[in-house]
């Protein structure tokens, strides 16, 4: 009896082995121009955060109809998510950018703003944003981590050294509720979608803090998905995928593909599943879109699904790619608590000498 039940288990372990093989030679093995789907999150998310640090993707954030606290990791290597440290509250119309080996969180509708570091799973509390709103798109840039406010058609720019706030020109067109995208490309910033111009392209140029106006889209998305391949794996590009620019019609649309080579756009594989307000990352020139949700009859309902893109030409490396520099590791975040003992010994050291002083002047006396 022990012998068959031995030999059972023995079974299913080859079997589940060689299941979770073949996920990932899949992955490895994808089509160009092609989607796939991967291990979904445990948690349906919209208007949530999605980041990549050191080759693992991070989902913070807003869950089904409220805010939720609760991070997910992904490990593409093992194809599977692990809960981390919660925030230290639940965040709502989240944008994030990371600086340094540290995913900073904007919740628009709080202006809160939070660091998270994977390497010790922690958080900090950071200066929050000057206005507060529900329609942000967040970029890092050149050391600077640059936020559009969509409502107030602002840019604010964030400081990460010194935890400090300042303004930019704000964009051409103003960001409609939502329908904003944008991705850093060539050390400048490109920004898709605008309150009826949804094929709009503006570009924002950090040197010079102005904005030109880039070549449009053939066709204009509601929420695009935007993400850039860096020429390390793939030629480089900006790819954008998105729905009908009309919420009670869920067709996906063909993706496009910019070549800032030819300053033109082409056509490339729709995305499945009608994302709306999905938030995507790249690793490696892969470009996962993860959460988002479903359009059904004017409603929508957040997904929790994983899907992985694999760009046009991926296996011939871009010839003007060029290594990023190397960022140094993040410093570890001094606990808050920590911060007011300091204070606190500060205080009573500076009472405790004065008195000293006070009795030996009186004592001289």
């Amino acid at each position: 009896m022990k012998s068959n039940l031995s030999r059972s288990f023995a079974v299913l372990f080859f079997v589940l082995l060689s299941i979770s093989t073949l996920v990932i030679v899949n992955v490895n093995c994808q089509e160009e121009d092609s989607w796939i789907e991967l291990v979904p999150m445990q948690e349906p998310r919209v208007d949530h955060g999605v980041a990549t640090v050191d080759g693992k993707i991070y989902a913070i954030g807003n869950g089904p109809n409220h805010p939720i606290d609760k991070v997910e990791e992904y490990n593409p290597q093992t194809n599977t998510w692990t809960n981390k440290k919660s925030a230290p509250e639940p965040l709502d119309h989240l944008s994030v950018a990371v600086h340094h080996g540290k995913i900073y969180c904007f919740s628009a509708g709080t202006g809160k703003t939070y660091a998270y570091t994977p390497l010790y799973d922690s958080w900090e509390t950071k200066t929050q944003l000057p206005n507060t709103s529900d329609n942000i798109i967040a970029n890092t840039l050149n050391d600077k981590i640059y936020v559009i406010d969509g409502s107030w058609k602002t840019l604010h720019v964030y400081y990460p050294i010194n935890n400090s706030w300042t303004t930019g020109n704000p964009p051409l067109y103003e960001l409609y509720f939502k329908l904003a995208s944008s991705v850093v490309f060539d050390d400048r910033l490109h920004v898709f979608g605008a309150n009826s111009l949804e094929n709009s392209h503006q570009i924002y140029d950090p040197t010079t803090n102005s904005w030109s106006v880039g070549t449009p889209l053939i066709e204009g998305y509601y929420s695009p998905v935007v993400s850039a391949t860096s020429g390390f794996n793939a030629p480089k590009r900006i790819y954008v995928f998105g729905l009908k620019s009309n919420i009670f019609d869920a067709t996906s649309l063909n993706g496009q593909s910019y070549d800032p080579k030819t300053n033109t756009w082409i056509t490339c594989a729709q995305i499945p599943n009608s994302h709306l307000r999905g938030q995507s990352t790249v690793i490696e020139d892969k470009i996962y879109v993860i959460g988002g949700s479903m359009i059904f009859l004017g409603q929508t309902f957040p997904m929790s699904n994983n899907i992985l893109y694999t760009p046009i030409g991926y296996g011939t490396p871009d010839p003007s790619y060029t290594p990023p520099p190397t960022t140094p590791s993040p410093s570890p975040p001094e606990p808050e608590f920590l911060t007011t003992i300091a204070l606190a010994s500060v205080v009573t050291l500076s009472i405790v000498a004065v008195g000293i002083l006070a009795y030996y002047k009186k004592r001289r006396t």
